[in-house]
């Protein structure tokens, strides 16, 4: 299949963390239709992330994809996602985080394994990944993190996500700052509420309800949907975007506007 986009990206060697199912795999078909070269990152479901390799390169005739098991709250694998990414590809061009965990609770029943489980994965794995690919991107590299609603607005249960979303967009402002000299663009995108089975499988029915409730209170009346979110995640990687650095994108249908 060929597809042409007017963010001509053909070639571009991108790094998607949390790339097997989601936001990551829309944003990695996202890029495979632009003809990129695609490393989808995975924790441990290997027949979502062969899905994703299928769809990243039924894309463009030019799109390229490879599958790469890596836990990236664990500094040693991290590590290793790289190494594969040298043997494969030897360079960097775009590096998006999304990979993302937590536990749903109330702040005061969150434990200490809690606060790690998430910050290792969302602050922790996102500042040492980023490390790892500025040093293989030439100048005009882009960093792309996403972030979240809960990082400025209430809601149930993500006290623990909401501040380590915070935390994520704080890195991106400092690091767009200290690379902006070596031409190379850091920003956020935060999402509004998306429609994730994952995600509702693990909370309770009353959360789900208030969440239901959020989707409804966005201006536009529904989830966004990830393949919207993705396309704001391309533009953020394509030309045009030079000057623009330390941002956080809202692609919420206005929500953060009310």
């Amino acid at each position: 299949m060929t597809s042409s986009h007017p963010t001509d990206l053909q070639g571009e060697v991108v790094v998607i963390t949390g790339a097997s199912r989601g936001l990551g795999r829309a944003t990695a078909e996202a890029f495979g239709t632009r003809g990129a070269r695609v490393v989808v990152n995975y924790r441990s479901n290997t027949e979502a992330a062969k899905e994703a390799v299928e769809v990243v390169e039924a894309a463009h005739d030019d799109a390229e994809a490879i599958a790469v098991q890596a836990d990236v709250s664990d500094p040693e694998a991290i590590v290793e996602l790289f190494e594969r990414v040298d043997e494969a590809y030897g360079t960097v061009d775009v590096f998006v985080h999304n990979a993302a965990v937590t536990a749903f609770k109330p702040l005061t029943e969150v434990t200490a394994k809690d606060v790690s489980l998430t910050y290792d994965l969302c602050v922790t794995g996102f500042l040492l990944a980023a490390q790892h690919a500025i040093d293989r991107m030439d100048e005009d590299g882009r960093i792309i993190a996403v972030s979240a609603n809960d990082s400025h607005t209430y809601m149930p249960l993500h006290g623990l996500l909401g501040s380590a979303k915070a935390s994520l967009e704080c890195l991106v402002r400092y690091l767009a700052v200290e690379q902006a000299d070596n031409g190379i663009m850091v920003n956020a995108i935060n999402p509004g509420i998306l429609d994730k089975e994952n995600y509702y499988a693990s909370i309770s029915e009353e959360t789900k309800d208030a969440m239901d409730d959020l989707k409804r209170r966005t201006p536009k009346g529904d989830a966004v949907p990830p393949s919207a979110v993705a396309e704001s995640i391309v533009t953020f990687a394509g030309p045009g975007t030079e000057w623009v650095t330390g941002e956080v994108l809202n692609v919420d249908g206005g929500f953060a506007a009310l």
